[in-house]
C-alpha cells in the first residue's frame, strides 16, 4: 500500500552562498500552504521576483516551477539557483510528484524542500494547526471531499492516518511536513483518491499542461514503436 506522505525519494543537501528573500516570494509560499490553485495564480503575479530563483512555466493565468518529470523519481525534484529565505526557513528546491494505482486512486504531491529541521518549520508556521501524521510527520490544513455529496463541498479532515489510503469516492488533501534527514524536510501538499480532471485542475492547474506534455510524448513514443513493424510489413510485401 502506498504510504499517504512519504515520497519515497531522496534528496541532497546543497550549499549555497547567495539567499533570496523578498515579501513578495513570502505571500507566494504563503498562498502554497492553502494547497489550493492561489499558489499558482499569485506565483504567475509576482514572476519576476522569481527571475534569479528558477525558470518559470507561463500558461494562460498561472505560472509553475517546472521539474523534468513528474512520474520518474530521479525528474521529480528542481532544486533552485539560488535559496528562497522564507520566515527564516531556507528553501532549497522544488517538487511536483505524479502516481496513479490501478486500486488505491491517484496521488499528487508538490512542494518545497527546506533546509531546516522538522521542528523549525513548525515553528516558523506556527500560524497553522499542525496535527501528528505520524511519529516523524505532521499534516496541516486537512480536508476531504466526497464524490457522493459534492454539495457540502471540502470538509474539515481531522481522522487522516498514516498508510490507510482515501475510501471509495473521496478525495482528501493536505499540507504535509516529513523529515528527509535532521536537517532537511519535505513541505508538500497533497491531493490524493478517487478523483476527476476538473476536480484536480481546480487545486492543481499547472496538472492540465503537465498532462498535455505526457499525452503528447506518450503519442510521439506510441508511434515511433509502430513505425519499424510498419518498414517490415513494406519489406515483406515486396515495397522498398
Amino acid at each position: 500500500m502506498i504510504k499517504k506522505a512519504s515520497l519515497l525519494i531522496f534528496s541532497v543537501s546543497i550549499s549555497h552562498s547567495v539567499f533570496a528573500d523578498n515579501s513578495n516570494m513570502q505571500s507566494v509560499i504563503d498562498a502554497f500552504t492553502n494547497c489550493d490553485s492561489s499558489f499558482f495564480y499569485q506565483l504567475k503575479t509576482n514572476a519576476n521576483d522569481f527571475k534569479e530563483i528558477t525558470d518559470l512555466a507561463i500558461k494562460d493565468d498561472i505560472a509553475y516551477i517546472p521539474v523534468n518529470s513528474v512520474v520518474e523519481n530521479e525528474g521529480n525534484t528542481h532544486y533552485f539557483i539560488k535559496p528562497i529565505i522564507y520566515r527564516g526557513l531556507t528553501i532549497s528546491g522544488y517538487q511536483n510528484i505524479a502516481i496513479k494505482t490501478p486500486f488505491l486512486g491517484q496521488y499528487y504531491y508538490w512542494g518545497f524542500i527546506i533546509d531546516d529541521s522538522v521542528d523549525d518549520v513548525r515553528q516558523s508556521l506556527k500560524q497553522l494547526v499542525w496535527q501528528p501524521y505520524n511519529v516523524a510527520s505532521y499534516a496541516a490544513n486537512s480536508k476531504i471531499f466526497d464524490n457522493l455529496a459534492k454539495n457540502i463541498g471540502w470538509q474539515s479532515n481531522p481522522y487522516i492516518i498514516d498508510g490507510v489510503a482515501p475510501r471509495l469516492n473521496t478525495i482528501e488533501k493536505s499540507l504535509y511536513l516529513e523529515p528527509i534527514n535532521e536537517k532537511q524536510v519535505h513541505l508538500v501538499c497533497s491531493i490524493q483518491g478517487d478523483m476527476d480532471k476538473n476536480l484536480l485542475y481546480s487545486l492543481h492547474p499547472d496538472m492540465k499542461y503537465i498532462d498535455q506534455e505526457l499525452d503528447a510524448e506518450q503519442k510521439h513514443n506510441s508511434t515511433a514503436e509502430d513505425e519499424p513493424s510498419i518498414a517490415n510489413e513494406s519489406q515483406s510485401s515486396g515495397h522498398i
